[in-house]
């Protein structure tokens, strides 16, 4: 299959499994994540911006999350899978980069804390990291897959 293609499709199923795995701890009642770079973006957006109803959605944070995980997607394909490193490994890298910046700068910009963990619980903290490492190796496992097939 065509490199851009493959990562498409790799991509778009990566963000949905993370998508699904979020969207699944509110129903194990697990608080994993506090919308930190949705926030943070809405922040910085002109003040008539924030209040449009459609923006206080599911849809919109779906939305969001996409256009968030395309980013990622592009820097995985720029960044990640020109490494010498093994696709196990371009993986678990993957994972932590996003984990980390929104630990480090996106969550304490918000005045939640290193990895949030003023306003999550350590249970969240992980279940937020088993998301990401759930959306980084898919991206990397089904890309490396879907590329090599003919």
């Amino acid at each position: 299959m065509k490199p851009n293609k493959a990562l498409a499709i790799a991509g778009f199923t990566a963000i949905t499994l993370n998508t699904i795995m979020l969207k699944l701890a509110k129903i194990l009642d697990i608080k994993a994540e506090s919308g930190g770079l949705l926030k943070l973006t809405l922040k910085i957006l002109p003040s008539f911006l924030p209040n449009a109803t459609f923006i206080k959605t599911d849809w919109f944070w779906i939305l969001f999350h996409f256009g968030t995980g395309a980013v990622m997607v592009i820097i995985y394909a720029a960044f990640f899978n020109k490494s010498a490193l093994s696709t196990f490994f371009k993986g678990l890298l993957f994972s932590l980069f996003p984990w980390v910046v929104n630990g480090v700068v996106v969550l304490p910009t918000l005045n939640q804390g290193i990895f949030g963990l003023k306003a999550l619980p350590l249970s969240g903290v992980f279940y937020f990291f088993l998301a990401n490492l759930l959306f980084g190796f898919t991206l990397s496992q089904f890309y490396e897959m879907l590329r090599r097939s003919s």
